[in-house]
């Protein structure tokens, strides 16, 4: 997507930034905050085609004609790095960002820009936090630093306060893939007393989601052609690019999961709001009812929902903890669905 795609989307936030450039007077470091890693990225790199112009136009907007615009086009530019999180880990370790910091430390051509993106930043251990840190505080010249994150909370303040925050945030969170992929059906059976049948039923579906999901990710990250790909002969630069291809199709899998898993506590925290007695009109998410109306008919205790939301957050930290996923899976919807035998009434106290 080019600038001016996003103008149109983000017009207040494209214009000051265009204005900055033409001003000679654009940042060093930006931090960009948004719902989506992927439309995070794409700005990014339209930004940077933007800042990187050597066309001269007076409004600041990218000339598409010179050679910095045309090899951004053909994501060849060759003094933009990018770093993302590394291999099934999902992290971005101390190694990895001095590896960043040298490289962007080279000269680049005569009169061009250096861009420096970090995708995913939020990704970036403690280590490698304070590492950049110290990039931060004296960054190389002529030098433009970029962090994507959607969970700015897990950088440092100190990392925070010395970027100028971009937002592109959205108002209202989209579950168009949970409904579907048919997820609020499957999590309407998931209620107290419905016993382990129920519940490895429904871990059997919601794991055939995830895995159809991670099936597509794939496919995605192989229709992104990267033009190194031809060239690579040496057995090390094919490792490594096979490495990012990895991690590619994870940040892509891990993107589609997130959304998934936010519409999984959203659904439970609806619950929770129709357990408290909420009128149907008032209900923040009203796609889940029509994707199924069993929502409504079911009335769990406010107790209850309010346990089951808590056993939901608890897979979720679990799932992000790295732990397998189909066992986290099991155990969530085992817990929910959990048979409890009625208790005997208690002997009344002696006096």
């Amino acid at each position: 997507m080019s600038f001016a795609d996003f103008a149109e989307r983000y017009p207040r936030l494209c214009q000051c930034l265009q204005q900055a450039k033409a001003n000679d007077r654009s940042g060093q470091a930006y931090l960009l905050v948004g719902d989506t890693p992927g439309l995070l990225e794409d700005f990014a790199m339209a930004w940077a085609q933007t800042a990187a112009c050597t066309g001269g136009r007076t409004d600041g907007a990218a000339c598409g004609k010179c050679q910095p615009c045309r090899l951004f086009q053909m994501k060849a530019y060759p003094e933009c790095f990018i770093l993302r999180p590394q291999s099934k880990s999902r992290t971005i370790t101390v190694d990895s960002m001095r590896q960043f910091d040298h490289d962007l430390s080279l000269a680049a051509a005569p009169g061009r820009l250096k861009v420096g993106i970090i995708v995913e930043a939020e990704c970036m251990g403690a280590e490698a936090q304070n590492a950049f840190l110290k990039t931060l505080e004296e960054p190389p010249s002529h030098t433009m630093l970029l962090l994507l994150t959607v969970n700015s909370r897990q950088l440092l303040p100190t990392i925070r306060s010395r970027c100028q925050l971009l937002s592109l945030l959205r108002n209202r969170q989209d579950y168009a893939i949970a409904v579907e992929q048919g997820l609020f059906p499957v999590l309407a059976g998931l209620r107290r007393n419905a016993g382990a049948s129920v519940a490895v039923r429904a871990a059997s579906r919601i794991s055939a989601i995830l895995a159809g999901l991670h099936a597509a990710a794939e496919a995605t990250a192989k229709t992104d052609d990267d033009p190194r790909w031809k060239d690579a002969d040496d057995p090390k630069i094919k490792k490594q690019l096979e490495e990012e291809q990895t991690a590619k199709v994870e940040a892509e899998y891990i993107r589609c999961r997130e959304n998934l898993l936010d519409a999984m506590q959203a659904w439970f925290l609806q619950r929770l709001i129709i357990a408290n007695g909420a009128d149907e009109q008032h209900l923040p998410h009203p796609e889940m009812v029509s994707a199924a109306p069993e929502l409504l008919r079911q009335r769990p205790n406010p107790w209850e929902a309010e346990q089951d939301v808590r056993m939901v957050e608890e897979f979720v930290r679990a799932l992000r903890g790295n732990v397998e996923e189909r066992l986290a899976l099991d155990a969530m919807c085992l817990s929910i669905t959990e048979k409890i035998a009625a208790r005997a009434p208690q002997p009344a106290a002696r006096r």
